[in-house]
């Protein structure tokens, strides 16, 4: 009988789990569609003589236990830029790591300049402008979060070529791709998790004391 109850308690936790699991790519996704839907109402933004075009959906992969990673494509769909990055974890430097590839191929773009901005709960956490990589990658760190919530990430393509040769600049420029980091577990998984742990606990306990008091 005790057993039994036991099962059922373990078999709850993991459905509970894997449901959180899922919600949480979900709202993930919602969020992303939800900021896609918004842009398209703007979708040409003048600013100076820029043009911003807002980019299409993305693809969200993940979330893992340590990990998430993110890809978008620009409006041209030659230009993918992947994002890989630490879960949001209070206390805790978030590191992103970014890929810009050719979309047909996959090969890394050479040169590839760019804004990069990370928000979390409406605050600034990473803010670095005329962003250079030689390769095609590039690694961030956030300062220290205050919260384990998600992570919002704005990547603003300025073009492809030499840092001091802006006028030959090739490909996006002034184009926006917005991601979304969400981590793996909420509060509310913790809290499920211990209240049936605590609940395993008290049935074992009192299952004890009957079978002694029986004797």
């Amino acid at each position: 009988m005790v057993s039994t109850k036991i099962t059922s308690l373990l078999t709850a936790i993991f459905v509970a789990v894997v449901v959180l699991g899922a919600s949480s790519t979900a709202r993930a996704t919602a969020e992303v569609d939800i900021m896609q839907d918004s842009s398209t109402k703007d979708s040409d933004v003048q600013q100076g003589t820029q043009v911003v075009i807002k980019a299409p959906p993305l693809v969200i992969e993940g979330p893992s236990t340590e990990k998430t990673t993110v890809s978008g494509l620009s409006s041209d769909g030659k230009v993918r830029v992947e994002i890989t990055s630490s879960n949001p974890a209070i206390n805790e430097v978030m590191s992103i790591d970014i890929k810009f590839r050719d979309s047909s191929g996959g090969s890394l773009k050479q040169h590839a300049n760019y804004d990069i901005i990370a928000i979390q709960n409406g605050e600034e956490i990473l803010s670095l402008s005329g962003a250079h990589v030689h390769d095609g990658h590039g690694t961030h760190n956030t300062t220290p979060l205050t919260s384990d919530d998600s992570v919002d990430i704005r990547v603003i393509l300025l073009g492809f070529g030499l840092p001091d040769d802006q006028n030959n600049w090739t490909g996006p420029a002034g184009e926006i791709l917005y991601f979304n980091v969400v981590p793996e577990f909420g509060t509310i998984a913790v809290m499920i998790l211990a209240a049936a742990i605590t609940s395993i606990i008290i049935i074992s306990a009192k299952s004890r004391f009957g079978t002694i008091y029986r004797f």
